[in-house]
C-alpha cells in the first residue's frame, strides 16, 4: 500500500510538471508607459500601431497622438494638435490598415477645407517660414479665414499630421507679363509635396479662384509660375 501511494504521488508531480507553463496578464487598455516610451492598447488590449491620429479623452479633454510602426505613441503639441483636431472633425483620419488611395481621400478633404476657408488678408508678415507656418496655421484653424499664407499653412500641416512629406512655400507669382516675362509680381503662398520621389504642387488659394490647385507640377499650363523669394523661377 506505501509503495502504491508513492507511485501515485509520483505520478501526480509527473503530470504536473507535464503541464504546459502559462503566465496571465492583466488586461490593459488606453495609454501605457513601457520601458520609458508611451504605447496604446485597445479595449482587446491589443497594441496600436501605424495611426496618424489617435484620439485620447484625458482628464475630460481631447488629446491627441500619432503611434509609429512599433506602437509608439507621441503627442501631437501645439499647432499640429489644432490640425489633427480639424482632421478628426472633418472625418479625415485613414485607419491604420488603409490603402494609398483612401489615405489620398483624407488628404482632399484637407485641401478642399483649407481652400474654401473665407479670404481675408493678413497684413501681418513674418519672416522666418517655421514662425509663418506655426503664426498663419493657428490663425486659420482658430478663425476659420484668412489668405494665401493661411490657406498653404494649415493644408501643409494637416499633410505633415497625415504623415506626407510636405512643405510650406512662400514666393512670388506673376501679376504682369511685359514680352513673356513677369514685369510685376505678387507675393504667393503654397504647399508642396514629395510623392514617389516626384515634387508636386498642391495650392489651395488657387483651387478657390480657378478651381485648378490640386496636384500639378511646376511649369503646368494654365496654372501660375512659380518663383522663389529671390524671384527666381521654380521649375
Amino acid at each position: 500500500m506505501k509503495n502504491r501511494l508513492s507511485w501515485l504521488i509520483s505520478l501526480s508531480i509527473l503530470a504536473l510538471t507535464l503541464l504546459p507553463f502559462t503566465t496571465s496578464h492583466a488586461a490593459v487598455s488606453g495609454l501605457v508607459e513601457e520601458d520609458g516610451v508611451l504605447h496604446y492598447y485597445d479595449e482587446n488590449s491589443e497594441l496600436v500601431k501605424d495611426l496618424c491620429v489617435l484620439t485620447v479623452n484625458i482628464d475630460g479633454k481631447e488629446n491627441y497622438y500619432k503611434i509609429d510602426n512599433d506602437g509608439a505613441a507621441a503627442k501631437w503639441d501645439g499647432v499640429y494638435a489644432l490640425a489633427a483636431e480639424k482632421l478628426v472633425k472633418l472625418k479625415a483620419v485613414p485607419g491604420n490598415s488603409a490603402s494609398d488611395k483612401e489615405k489620398l481621400s483624407c488628404l482632399k478633404k484637407a485641401f478642399k477645407w483649407s481652400s474654401k476657408l473665407k479670404y481675408t488678408n493678413i497684413s501681418k508678415t513674418i519672416k522666418k517660414d517655421s514662425k509663418a507656418l506655426e503664426y498663419y496655421g493657428k490663425y486659420g484653424f482658430t478663425k476659420d479665414k484668412g489668405d494665401c499664407n493661411v490657406q498653404a499653412a494649415t493644408f501643409t500641416l494637416m499633410a505633415e499630421v497625415l504623415g506626407y512629406d510636405a512643405a510650406f512655400v512662400r514666393g512670388y507669382v506673376p501679376q504682369a507679363l511685359k514680352n513673356g516675362k513677369p514685369s510685376n509680381f505678387g507675393a504667393h503662398a503654397w504647399t508642396t509635396i514629395k510623392i514617389e520621389k516626384k515634387t508636386y504642387v498642391f495650392d489651395p488659394n488657387f483651387q478657390r479662384t480657378h478651381k485648378a490647385g490640386w496636384k500639378f507640377k511646376y511649369g503646368a499650363k494654365k496654372h501660375y509660375r512659380y518663383f522663389n523669394k529671390k524671384k527666381k523661377e521654380i521649375k
